[in-house]
């Protein structure tokens, strides 16, 4: 019967081991994905707009379930640690781009705002 459980933590390990591998490797096609896009905008002097951090926003929640998915296979206390150091820079990033995108939105607003004020004030 303990061989059992063994076995089935193995497959587990395995199991969650390409998981975390699979969704950091779909997190850096994100990130590459949005950086090419952008740069390409940025060749054409297209306005950017908030796509590239959206993508890298989109990019770090991958990331971040894939290190997530690495707590179940943690061993020991320093596997812990090293990961929830690793989430809590991942959500740092995460939460400063997601300010970003706020900031850009409401300076954006205000400016049009501006523009429709001083138009109706010509006429």
């Amino acid at each position: 019967m303990e061989s059992i459980f063994t076995v089935i933590e193995i497959i587990l390990e395995y199991v969650v081991k390409f998981g975390a591998v699979a969704l950091e490797l779909i997190g850096i096609y994100v990130m590459l994905d949005a950086a090419c896009r952008g740069f390409g905008r940025w060749l054409r002097r297209e306005e950017d707009g908030p796509r590239l951090e959206e993508g890298i926003l989109e990019a770090l929640e991958f990331m971040m379930c894939g290190e997530v998915l690495k707590t179940v296979t943690a061993k020991d206390m320093n596997d812990y640690i090293a990961l929830g150091a690793i989430i809590i820079l991942r959500f740092a990033l995460a939460f400063e781009v997601q300010w970003e995108l706020k900031n850009k939105a409401w300076h954006e607003k205000h400016e049009l705002e501006l523009e429709e004020k001083s138009a109706s004030n010509k006429n």
